[in-house]
């Protein structure tokens, strides 16, 4: 059975809506790394020390094991998770009218099998409502969101026009995933 080694809800409701059987193990990660790299890169580089951290603590070789993350980009400036209200604000004034890339990535590791993946959305947003914003940030929806993106939530009625797939802006490419299951 595969391990989903992450507390993501967001990624645990993608396996299910897509039939995927999966044990979900929760994991405090430590994803503190230098930004001084391009996008594409530093999502790699975490999933890379996701599964590090995580094989350090759990014997679990001999298991399908699931790594993921998302980060979203605006001009190749890496936006994660916001800490605070500001800080969330800060990165919804950035995203608002101009084009967004979440570039989500995973390692599927398996005794017979290692897989990674890297996937990227695109989705051009328009103006943001200074109400809606205020709303958002107050409901704290943003919390463990990359960029404070909330494709099923807050940002869904901004998208004028989306380059990918939706499960890639949500944290996991499903379609990719299944083809190596």
């Amino acid at each position: 059975m595969l391990i989903l080694a992450s507390s993501s809800k967001i990624r645990a409701s993608l396996l299910q809506n897509e039939g995927i059987e999966f044990q979900q193990m929760s994991f405090d990660y430590d994803e503190s790394l230098k930004k001084d790299i391009k996008p594409h890169l530093y999502v790699q580089k975490i999933v890379l020390e996701k599964e590090r951290q995580f094989c350090i603590k759990n014997d679990l070789k001999n298991e399908t094991l699931l790594f993921a993350d998302s980060v979203v980009s605006i001009r190749g400036q890496i936006l994660t998770k916001a800490k605070n209200d500001e800080e969330a604000l800060k990165m919804l004034l950035m995203q608002s009218q101009n084009e967004v890339s979440v570039l989500s990535a995973f390692l599927l590791q398996s005794p017979l099998k290692r897989v990674f993946s890297l996937s990227k959305t695109t989705l051009f947003l328009a103006q943001f409502d200074e109400e809606d914003m205020k709303q958002y940030i107050q409901s704290k929806l943003y919390l463990n969101k990359a960029g404070a993106l909330m494709c099923e939530g807050f940002h869904q009625k901004y998208i004028l026009k989306q380059n990918g797939s939706l499960n890639t802006a949500l944290g996991l490419d499903t379609q990719t995933l299944k083809a190596y299951l």
